[in-house]
């Protein structure tokens, strides 16, 4: 399990992108198909529909926020402490240039937390509406130096607003 001091950009990246993998299984279950795999700030990911629409997904994985649990590793067991705010950080600005959902030209935004095996969906027009008739916190975190802003959302306050599903798959570090 990882904690804020553990962040390192290169491994958010490669969390990212693992992330992104199993929301691409999750909704190939449904008849989605892979397009492609963006590499910059306009979308992650570009689905063929089970009705044969394109969509494009911008995906989010919080490997920061876990339950309490048991793990066993070697025949040792420990048990690693709950680590949640209950908030979804959306990211607005990075390295002082607008990013995430400023720029984001994707249909649909996701939130992938896979300590809880969930992914929250909303389409992009309503989260940005969602953020304009709220008064949100806006938090500074990210690597040293980034200076990236996000928006802080009470998940469970918000949770009407998006569509929760469960996904199956044990994320491992």
């Amino acid at each position: 399990m990882k904690t804020v001091d553990d962040y390192n950009f290169i491994d958010d990246i490669k969390d990212g992108e693992k992330g992104e993998t199993i929301i691409v299984s999750h909704l190939e279950g449904y008849g989605y198909k892979l397009i492609n795999d963006n590499k910059n700030n306009k979308y992650d990911l570009k689905m063929l529909t089970d009705k044969d629409v394109e969509t494009t997904l911008e995906i989010k994985t919080d490997v920061f926020c876990y339950p309490e649990r048991t793990v066993i590793k070697e025949g040792v067991k420990t048990i690693i402490k709950k680590r949640d705010t209950g908030n979804m950080f959306i990211e607005k600005e990075s390295r002082g240039k607008l990013s995430g959902i400023s720029v984001t030209e994707a249909s649909w935004f996701v939130m992938y937390f896979p300590y809880f095996q969930e992914a929250w969906f909303i389409r992009v027009p309503k989260l940005r509406e969602l953020i304009n008739n709220n008064n949100f916190y806006v938090a500074t975190g990210g690597d040293p130096g980034s200076n990236t802003k996000g928006y802080l959302i009470r998940r469970n306050q918000f949770k009407e607003h998006f569509k929760v599903q469960k996904i199956e798959t044990e994320w491992e570090n």
